[in-house]
């Protein structure tokens, strides 16, 4: 049995990334070239214009965080000026947020054994060469309708081969030219061109003067594991209060029924702290364990926000790492001339002033995207897509695998429950018809709303699991 292995949510972007390692590159080239890939094969997920967070075991264990900030012109006094009551979730007042993928390739590229070159080729030959359309791509590209005449001469005049080449030529300039011409060059100058001529926020400055985070990982001990996940402005705290309560139940004594209820009341508690402690600037310590707060929500929001999420192990160093245009395609704004779709995460901010996550200039919005490692007697390197639900993805995926002995294919292939409510509004509860709740609100089996996951299990031998929701198994 092979020593390494990639999981991502396609199989064009696990063929890159295992090419990498195959080559004599390590878990980063692998990450660098599974990444790049998927911002071709899977656009309406993610892409240069999009964010990306990541949990590395190397030795010791950091995290990466690679959100983008509000650009310096966006501001609540700007939104009220126009009119707005809430920021909009499409078009060029929803493409304000920096994108941040290319600083975290930066850092990686550090720690890489292989040129840029290398490990994006198969992301350049993918997007100037074509590659068949998945059927969730398809259906997305049909669906979408907030795409400017950059984005729509790419997407709706396609066929079922989709040729992206401008964006070959942005990977192209990023592998010779080197990746910080993203941030301070020729890359740059194109994304505020593009802004200045339709009226977006982003600027040259804001470009330049962005730079990713490290950051020491949350972590909290569950049964004979300890859990790592990402920080705030990440809501990966989510998952380390919920782990940390469920630690006073057994739940693998436990029947269906009470197994799910304590699910559920622990999640609906652990879903509290979202508003109250996860924001830009918070700082968390183990005093937040004793004390849950008392948030009441208003509304309901059912939205769900698309995203993939990826795994890597070569066999010593491991990495869940995630990236997202946030809302599907992110804002419809495409750059002129270079096929990056840029991101609409800065609509997840609001204009109450009073909010701990209001719009500032230079700000960081409260984050969806969140990865995960657990080490125990076994690894497990973990993550998935699924907007606000992806606390929820990981907490009933680990602890089907944890508590209940699952394999990790079929912990991730089960049937599972999601809770899409917002730091802002509540939701109802969901769930897979197989999994047979009652109580609450059925869908089908295999729903997009249960998010799509991917992982690895270490135990000696190397484990996948790939979800059948999502492209993993599409026939390319």
């Amino acid at each position: 049995m092979k020593k390494y292995a990639v999981a991502s949510s396609h199989p064009l972007s696990t063929i890159a990334g295992e090419e990498a390692l195959s080559k004599g590159g390590n878990a980063y080239d692998a990450l660098l070239a599974t990444s790049a890939a998927l911002t071709v094969v899977q656009p309406h997920l993610n892409g240069l214009g999009g964010d990306f967070f990541a949990t590395v075991k190397d030795g010791n264990y950091y995290c990466i965080n690679a959100s983008g900030y509000a650009a310096a012109l966006a501001d609540i006094d700007f939104f009220r000026s126009k009119g707005y009551s809430k920021i909009s979730e499409r078009g060029i007042y929803s493409s304000f947020s920096i994108p941040g993928l290319v600083s975290a390739w930066k850092l990686i590229e550090k720690k890489a054994n292989l040129t840029l070159k290398e490990n994006f080729s198969r992301a350049i030959g993918y997007a100037k060469n074509g590659f068949k359309k998945s059927n969730k791509l398809k259906k997305a590209i049909d669906s979408f309708t907030h795409g400017d005449s950059d984005f729509n001469s790419i997407y709706k005049k396609s066929g079922d081969i989709l040729y992206q080449k401008d964006l070959g030529k942005t990977l192209e300039t990023l592998a010779n030219d080197g990746l910080d011409s993203f941030y301070h060059g020729d890359i740059a100058r194109k994304i505020n061109d593009d802004m200045v001529s339709k009226g977006g926020l982003i600027r040259f400055n804001d470009l330049d003067n962005f730079s990713p985070e490290i950051r020491e990982p949350l972590t909290v001990k569950y049964r004979d594991f300890k859990i790592y996940t990402n920080p705030p402005v990440s809501q990966g705290l989510t998952e380390i209060v919920w782990f940390n309560q469920l630690n006073n139940y057994e739940l693998n004594s436990m029947n269906k029924e009470d197994y799910y209820d304590t699910l559920i009341k622990t999640m609906m508690d652990a879903y509290k702290y979202r508003p109250e402690y996860i924001y830009d600037g918070s700082v968390i310590d183990d005093s937040i364990f004793s004390n849950v707060p008392k948030t009441n929500f208003n509304g309901k929001n059912n939205h769900l926000s698309d995203t993939t999420a990826f795994s890597i192990f070569d066999g010593e160093i491991e990495i869940s790492a995630i990236q997202s245009n946030f809302m599907g395609f992110g804002s419809g704004h495409t750059i002129h001339g270079t096929g990056i779709n840029m991101n609409n995460r800065g609509s997840y901010f609001t204009l109450d002033a009073n909010h701990k996550n209001a719009l500032k200039p230079h700000k960081k919005t409260f984050h969806t995207l969140m990865s995960t490692i657990a080490t125990g007697k076994f690894d497990i390197i973990f993550g998935s897509m699924g907007g606000d639900v992806q606390p929820q993805i990981n907490v009933q995926v680990l602890s089907r695998i944890i508590d209940l002995n699952y394999n990790i294919q079929d912990a991730i292939s089960h049937p599972r429950f999601a809770y899409p409510a917002s730091i802002y509004n509540n939701a109802d509860i969901f769930y897979e018809k197989s999994l047979n709740l009652k109580k609450y609100k059925m869908v089908n089996d295999l729903n997009d709303m249960m998010g799509h996951a991917q992982g690895i299990l270490y135990d000696g031998n190397v484990h996948t699991g790939f979800d059948p929701r999502g492209d993993a198994f599409e026939i390319i």
